[in-house]
């Protein structure tokens, strides 16, 4: 069974019910060796000093309110990354910067929610605007900070193409296939993506981890037709055991300087 880390889950780690350890077991045993927690700051940091060796800490912040310096404060407490999503304007302005800079300057990730955004999720009382999520946002901001490291979350659903234009083209951006959409795809369309012609494009698969975004710390942790997907994909596009790895954990542990 192949092992794989899970670079994108959300939970309330108030509702685990019985031990940590116990979890973390029946996790391994359905080969997710960790999982990258998108919670609030402090679920996500109590779920990563229960499970130091299994939860991957994202924060996730509302752009338009957090701080640098909060942040930091998130970063230096052992966040990994800071997630965004739904921001009121787009990703690549430059309003954002302070924030964008302060990541780097930890060497850690900036992840983004890009492309559509489920109806009701993260809303108040402003309407969501995908555009401003777009790839396109990400490839703005990315160049004004060569040294961030940065995943890109969904593949910009709908927006696949400009996806992979930006992960192909730009040495610090990744990307994951998580989500309620990409794995109901065509497998031919993600076969023309990552192997056109045929000829598999080992830059673009290269930059894809494993990813799910299911819910952890309930009675069901499912995670087997993401597997699937991912495994189909390989399959279609004669990946090699080296690659499959890769995209299932070695891309996660050097995006996040993760132990191996």
């Amino acid at each position: 069974m192949a092992m794989r880390i899970d670079a994108h889950v959300h939970g309330d780690f108030s509702k685990l019910k019985g031990s940590p350890a116990d979890y973390v077991a029946k996790c391994r045993a359905k080969g997710i060796e960790r999982v990258l927690l998108i919670a609030s700051p402090e679920s996500t940091m109590e779920a990563y000093r229960a499970m130091p060796d299994f939860v991957i800490p994202v924060p996730w912040v509302d752009i338009d309110k957090v701080t640098a310096k909060q942040i930091n404060e998130y970063l230096d407490a052992g966040a990994l990354g800071i997630k965004f999503i739904n921001p009121q304007f787009s990703y690549g302005d430059t309003r954002y910067d302070r924030l964008y800079a302060a990541i780097s300057a930890k060497g850690k990730v900036a992840m983004f929610h890009t492309g559509y955004l489920g109806r009701g999720f993260h809303e108040g009382s402003r309407p969501t605007d995908i555009t401003l999520m777009r790839p396109a946002a990400v490839d703005c901001m990315s160049r004004r900070h060569p040294d961030l490291k940065i995943l890109m979350a969904h593949y910009g659903n709908p927006w696949w193409e400009e996806a992979w234009k930006i992960t192909w083209s730009t040495p610090h951006v990744y990307a994951e296939l998580s989500g309620g959409t990409a794995y109901k795809r065509s497998i031919s369309m993600w076969q023309e993506i990552f192997a056109p012609n045929g000829v598999l494009d080992e830059e673009s698969l290269g930059k894809v981890l494993f990813a799910s975004d299911v819910h952890v710390f309930g009675e069901h942790y499912e995670v087997g037709q993401y597997c699937e997907f991912y495994d189909r994909l390989s399959d279609a596009v004669a990946a090699s055991a080296e690659m499959r790895e890769k995209v299932n954990r070695g891309n996660a542990i050097e995006l996040f300087g993760l132990e191996g």
